[in-house]
């Protein structure tokens, strides 16, 4: 899996780690030629977005919009919006570094973009294992 990491807000984020997760995923989910695009934005865009899309006016700290959904095709599978300001909170909420956090994020997006989700129990416990599972590879 290909990606390609957007900014509208000045911060750092582990680019060589967000490529290397994005690599495992690629393999492990058999779709390693797609591409997608990571925004990383600020609390108001992520806002704007989320009550567009998702009728929630609040920020959120990661939206995951697919575009083409054919497994293993060279074609830009989706966008992945992560908050950074969402993401420092949280990371401070849970004692877990920044670059780390941001990693959880794009992992949570990426595996939404490949058809994972967390609405049921069942899906949940499964999304939740897969997020361990590639984010374990990359540490």
């Amino acid at each position: 899996m290909k990606i390609e990491i957007l900014k509208n807000i000045a911060v750092r984020v582990p680019r060589r780690m967000i490529n290397k997760l994005a690599a495992q995923i690629g393999r492990g989910e058999n779709n390693s030629k797609a591409l997608v695009n990571i925004i990383f934005v600020n609390d108001i865009a992520i806002k704007k977005l989320n009550a567009k899309y998702r009728y929630i006016n609040k920020p959120t700290d990661v939206l995951s919009f697919n575009f083409d959904s054919a497994p293993g095709k060279a074609a830009i599978l989706g966008e992945i919006y992560i908050s950074v300001e969402t993401a420092a909170r949280y990371a401070a909420e849970d004692g877990l570094k920044f670059n780390y956090e941001i990693l959880k994020l794009c992992c949570h997006g990426l595996l939404h973009l490949l058809g994972y989700d967390h609405m049921k129990p069942g899906e949940a416990a499964r999304m939740e294992s897969k997020e361990k599972y590639y984010l374990s590879k990359v540490r």
